[in-house]
């Protein structure tokens, strides 16, 4: 990782893509994959699609919305490889889709749309709720906020191993601050907040939106379970299905943002969740929406039948 030391950021050299064709790309570095996880973490393809789509459009255009499909659990003893295809070239706007693929097959989907960027007098967007909450200077990491967990029982050991090991090999620090909710709030009227950044400093400029792209899948899903007052050890199964960013203004993804998360509704095995992700100054900067997969243990769903 000498390259990452100076002259790159963490999450620049682990995210770093081999063009091998003029459309045609391949993850440069091992992929991460959580512990106990079906396959590589999400954010991985993301972002990386995103990176390799960025390579194929004039420097004048800017992303502005992506809409994803996990289809299989990706391998990581195995490069991906990112098939883009041209789908339109326009003066305004322009559209990109992506393949990642292993083995053959496609493993994730992508749909990518660039603009250039132009000045509108139609211009509004929501409150920013970070004024109100603690800062990140004010919070602890995620390895200390998992033994906080660890020591008052929450989680078993076994998660907060995971915890301090995932603070020590992600490119990124977060700070979580889940407030406490009153027992008559609906789920759908709860938030989850997190204040995240990537370590080091961005070199390359189209690097920030990557980042952002990755950072968009962390800790999202399980928003939808966690403002049920559901804990992990109580799920069996939990995986993406579709993710959607829209981009609303230009990041700087190595300062800190908050993403404030919501759920607005469960059902069939699945959770939907809203998030919104604002730089420090109150900027709404992009907008996320993901479904996936939530399943719980048959010991969770025999005792919340019995209430």
């Amino acid at each position: 990782m000498s390259e990452s030391s100076s002259d790159i950021s963490p999450i620049e050299h682990v995210l770093k893509l081999e063009q091998l064709d003029a459309d045609l790309f391949r993850s440069a570095e091992p992929l991460y994959k959580a512990r106990g996880a079906r396959g590589i973490f999400g954010g991985n393809v993301i972002s990386q699609s995103l990176m390799a789509a960025i390579k194929t459009v004039p420097e004048t255009f800017q992303v502005h919305s992506m809409h994803c499909y996990f289809l299989l659990a990706g391998d990581s003893s195995l490069p991906v490889l990112y098939f883009v295809e041209r789908i339109r070239e326009g003066k305004s706007f322009c559209t990109r889709t992506v393949q990642a693929r292993q083995k053959g097959r496609c493993i994730f989907s992508t749909t990518i749309s660039f603009q250039i960027p132009v000045k509108t007098p139609l211009n509004h967007q929501v409150s920013f709720p970070g004024t109100s909450l603690p800062q990140p200077e004010d919070l602890p990491s995620l390895a200390e906020y998992a033994l906080e967990l660890y020591k008052a029982g929450a989680i078993s050991k076994t998660e907060y191993e995971f915890s301090d090991e995932l603070s020590r090999v992600a490119p990124t620090e977060s700070k979580t601050f889940i407030p406490q909710y009153s027992k008559d709030m609906p789920p759908q009227d709860r938030r989850n907040y997190l204040w995240i950044k990537a370590k080091g400093n961005i070199q390359e400029a189209s690097a920030h939106a990557m980042a952002l792209a990755y950072m968009s899948d962390n800790a999202l899903l399980g928003t939808s379970v966690r403002v049920n007052g559901i804990g992990s050890k109580h799920i069996s199964m939990m995986v993406s299905l579709d993710h959607i960013i829209y981009f609303h203004a230009p990041i700087k993804a190595d300062e800190w943002l908050l993403y404030e998360m919501q759920s607005p509704w469960t059902g069939s095995a699945r959770g939907l969740v809203y998030a919104r992700v604002f730089s420090r100054d109150g900027t709404l900067l992009a907008s996320v929406i993901q479904e996936g997969v939530v399943r719980l243990k048959d010991l969770e769903l025999k005792s919340k039948s019995k209430l």
